[in-house]
């Protein structure tokens, strides 16, 4: 079956959600937008999980509805679990936000860098990615990768915020940069773009 992936982004902070679907099951990568509008894109669908990119709060907004909705795992670094039950760590209290997040971890499943999650034929590698944050984890299907915050087309994510680290950063772009093949980029922010384009105009990647 051929993998697609559809993007949302409807929420107030510009953030994406990616469903990565087939014809008959689907994935939610990063629960920041409205679930509604989800619910009736996944249709007859059945979603078999949710995986986060990192644990700051406009990419996990939704995740604690998602979560009563549609009863899956959640895939995530064990350091995004830390931040999402602490609102200075996952940023939360920047946006006003004072509302305490509990999840079961029940409900988790960590990944960390070499991890690999099954979707139907296909393998989803996971690569711990930090410097945005210590959480920062991208996923790699295909030639389909989703990077969170960690690279934009023409920029990276932040440093400066908690747990952030700018030598973390640039290993993890050096690593990025020398990933073989033309990958699709999926970011927490902003357009899909090739990798292939950021090399040669994102200056982070010079």
């Amino acid at each position: 079956m051929s993998i697609n992936v559809e993007v949302f982004c409807d929420g107030g902070y510009s953030s994406n959600s990616y469903l990565i679907y087939n014809k008959e099951n689907c994935l939610l990568v990063d629960p920041a937008n409205d679930l509604k509008t989800l619910k009736r894109f996944i249709g007859e669908k059945t979603l078999q999980g949710i995986l986060l990119t990192h644990g700051h709060y406009d990419h996990f907004i939704q995740l604690f509805n998602a979560l009563k909705e549609f009863n899956v795992p959640v895939y995530m670094h064990k350091n995004a679990y830390k931040k999402i039950i602490d609102n200075d760590l996952s940023c939360a209290s920047l946006f006003g936000i004072n509302t305490e997040f509990y999840i079961d971890q029940k409900s988790v499943i960590f990944v960390d860098n070499g991890s690999t999650i099954k979707f139907d034929n296909e393998i989803i590698n996971v690569l711990f990615h930090p410097g945005h944050t210590n959480c920062s984890v991208s996923y790699l299907l295909l030639d389909k990768l989703f990077c969170g915050d960690v690279l934009f087309p023409y920029s990276i994510g932040r440093t400066d915020l908690p747990t952030g680290n700018n030598s973390a950063m640039i290993d993890t772009l050096k690593r990025i940069k020398k990933m073989q093949g033309d990958l699709t980029v999926y970011p927490g922010h902003d357009e899909v773009f090739y990798l292939s384009d950021a090399v040669k105009y994102n200056p982070y990647l010079k």
